[in-house]
Order: C-alpha cells, then sequence, then structure tokens
C-alpha cells in the first residue's frame, strides 16, 4: 500500500463509483478496479460495498479512510514545510480557539506577522467538543482551551498556560456595580447570560448555590457565542462569568465591571495538541501567546 492508494481509494469513495473516480484520475475503469480489489487483497479485508446506490465503505474501510487522510495531510504538511524553509518562509499554522480564549490569539499573530511577514494562519473557534475532534482528524495540529475538569484527552498532548480566576462581570450602570462586596445570595435573583462550553462555568454556579442553600442562578441566556455574551452585558442588565482573560478588552476600555464575589474558582486554559511533533510556525505562536498569558 503506498500513497497514490490511498488517493484512489478516497476518490472512489468520493465519487461514490469506480467510473467518476477513474475519469477523475485519468485512469481506466477496469484498471483502477483491479487497484482496489489488489489493495483489498494486500490488506485481508473488504473495504467497499456495491450495491444499486453505489459503492460506500465497509466497517473496515471507514476506517481506512479516516487513516488515509490524515496520511495525506501529514504528507502536504511536510512538502509545505520544505517548500517554506527552501523558500525562506516561515510556515503556516492552522489552530483553534475556545471563545472563551479568542482574546489570547490577535496581540500573539499580530506580532509574529510584522517581526515574521512569511508567517500565516488558519484560526478556527469552536466548542471544547469540536477542538478535540478536529485535532484527532488532523483539521487542526492544536487547539487554545480551557482545560475542562473531568474531561479525558487520551492521545492528546496538553500544555497549561495559565491558571485564570472566574469573575463576575456586568455593565457600569448595573446596580450591583457599585457594591464593594458582592453576597452570592444576591446573584441568584439577577438574570445571567453564560456560555454554554465548556458547561463546567454554568455547574460551578450550581454547586456553589446548592451548597450554601441557595436558588440555582436564573440563567436565561446560554450561547457558545462569546461576542454575543459580551454584548448582552455590556449592552444590557445581564451578569456572565467568564475567565478575566476573555473580559479583558472590555475591562480596559471600561465597557464592564467585575463584581467582588467570594467563592469563585480558577479555570486552567491550555494547549491541546497530539503527541507529535508540531510545524515550527505553531511553535512560534504557542510561544508567544505562553509569554503573554504569563505576564
Amino acid at each position: 500500500m503506498d500513497i497514490r492508494d490511498l488517493e484512489d481509494f478516497l476518490a472512489v469513495l468520493e465519487h461514490g463509483s469506480i467510473l467518476g473516480a477513474a475519469e477523475e484520475l485519468g485512469l481506466a475503469q477496469p484498471g483502477l478496479s483491479r487497484r482496489m480489489r489488489a489493495l483489498e487483497g494486500s490488506l485481508g479485508v473488504q473495504l467497499l460495498t456495491r450495491s444499486s446506490q453505489g459503492i460506500a465503505p465497509t466497517v473496515y474501510g471507514s476506517l481506512l479512510e479516516r487513516h488515509a487522510r490524515l496520511v495525506l495531510r501529514h504528507q502536504q504538511q511536510a512538502l509545505d514545510e520544505l517548500r517554506s524553509l527552501r523558500d525562506g518562509v516561515e510556515g503556516h499554522a492552522r489552530v483553534g480557539v475556545a471563545p472563551a480564549l479568542s482574546g489570547l490569539l490577535p496581540p500573539a499573530i499580530a506580532r509574529l506577522s510584522e517581526e515574521r511577514p512569511g508567517l500565516t494562519f488558519s484560526v478556527v473557534e469552536g466548542t471544547y467538543e469540536s477542538l478535540v475532534r478536529d485535532l484527532r482528524t488532523g483539521e487542526i495540529d492544536g487547539a487554545f482551551s480551557l482545560l475542562v475538569p473531568g474531561y479525558a484527552n487520551e492521545g492528546l498532548s496538553v500544555r497549561k498556560l495559565v491558571e485564570d480566576p472566574v469573575l463576575v462581570f456586568c455593565n457600569p450602570t448595573h446596580g450591583l456595580a457599585k457594591k464593594r462586596k458582592v453576597r452570592l445570595s444576591a446573584l441568584a435573583k439577577e438574570r445571567w447570560a453564560l456560555i454554554n462550553r465548556p458547561r463546567a462555568i454554568i455547574e460551578m454556579f450550581r454547586t456553589l448555590a446548592a451548597a450554601r442553600g441557595l436558588d440555582s442562578p436564573n440563567v436565561c441566556v446560554e450561547t457558545d457565542s462569546l461576542d454575543l455574551l459580551k454584548s448582552l452585558v455590556v449592552r444590557g442588565s445581564f451578569l456572565t462569568a467568564l475567565p478575566r482573560g476573555a473580559m479583558s478588552a472590555e475591562l480596559a476600555s471600561r465597557g464592564v465591571v467585575s463584581l467582588k464575589v467570594d467563592g469563585l474558582p480558577t479555570l486552567a486554559a491550555g494547549f491541546l495538541h497530539r503527541q507529535e511533533v508540531l510545524p515550527p510556525a505553531v511553535d512560534l505562536l504557542l510561544d508567544e501567546v505562553a509569554s503573554r498569558a504569563r505576564a
């Protein structure tokens, strides 16, 4: 089995037929059929099923498909890095970021882009679950995320960046904004908008309230959009709870204030990646973010 076998196999799956794949690859249909049978023979399993609806992968075929896509992505990544080194270009970083940490990346990317104009970046935003899925399938090389208590990270390496305190935020005109200290019992009566990925923040408040014999907070809005969450707090009467870093820009511009509430925990922010060597561009970005997170 070689790279061409994998490319031919994926083409057959994408077209759902030998004929369509053969036309795309510039091969004769009988020749491609023989290649697929030879691939199955070399592996000792049936990879494809044929029906009136077309060709579909067996359970063995689905497994090979996942690994084939990873192999071809790694091959392309290796070629890109070699060309970048040859041409004096620094490379490309493909990373994901959780909404609550999205404020970490812009200044780091801006500085690296100024210092190393050859660097390019692809950044996707997602929930913890979607970022881990994209890591496992090779869509991204690493992800900046809150490290969710109780989640297993089998097969992934984790680099902790910073412990960030969870704070309660409101806009400066809110009735609680001027209080020197706010009791948890007062918070239970307010309207809340909370990020729902990770759910650790929502569950944190429910656990705290239950431990003190209080009603659960009145969560009116749950969203995975950090922009929406910030807008609800800055422009309305909602409270929210986030790590300090997620609201750093709004704190600096005085669009929000943080309330003094005892007993709130900290959440760890970290970088997750597969257990392999990172591309140089990702290493540069990780080092820049880590230095800023520690500052």
